[in-house]
């Protein structure tokens, strides 16, 4: 255990460029913030020279303190989603208008969705009638008519 008592700058800067070379391959963003924890321990080493023991608490401290600022930034800040209707084939029909296939009697029907049919559930209409897809409910499309 000598070699920590003789811990540099050198040693936390290799630790961090070490931690974030991982972090670039994982992406996950928690072994960033501990490697900028220990960059600036080396930097606060290198401008007090305090000893192996205080060198291990600051690590520490700073590690915690960001993985938790990250947690709470990451938390109130959420990316968005790119594809939000990525497998959800029905809700990419929202907004959209077709024509009846089939009339919408008793409050079911169906319309023609390129190579595919949907059932659809609204107000009674005739068949080839316009109607938008307001809403989804599992498999079933609600329409309105327009």
């Amino acid at each position: 255990m000598e070699w920590i008592e003789i811990l540099t700058p050198w040693h936390w800067l290799t630790v961090a460029v070490v931690l974030i070379v991982i972090e670039m391959m994982m992406g996950t963003y928690f072994l960033l913030w501990v490697g900028f924890a220990a960059a600036a321990t080396a930097l606060i080493q290198w401008a007090f020279n305090i000893g192996w023991e205080v060198q291990m608490m600051v690590f520490f401290i700073l590690s915690l303190v960001s993985i938790v600022a990250w947690h709470f930034y990451a938390k109130n800040n959420p990316e968005a989603d790119p594809m939000p209707h990525l497998n959800k084939r029905g809700h990419q029909h929202i907004g959209r208008t077709f024509n009846l296939s089939h009339a919408i009697v008793n409050g079911s029907g169906k319309i023609n969705v390129n190579d595919s049919t949907w059932k659809v559930q609204g107000e009674d209409l005739p068949e080839g009638a316009k109607v938008k897809v307001i809403d989804i409910v599992g498999t079933t499309l609600k329409v309105e008519k327009v």
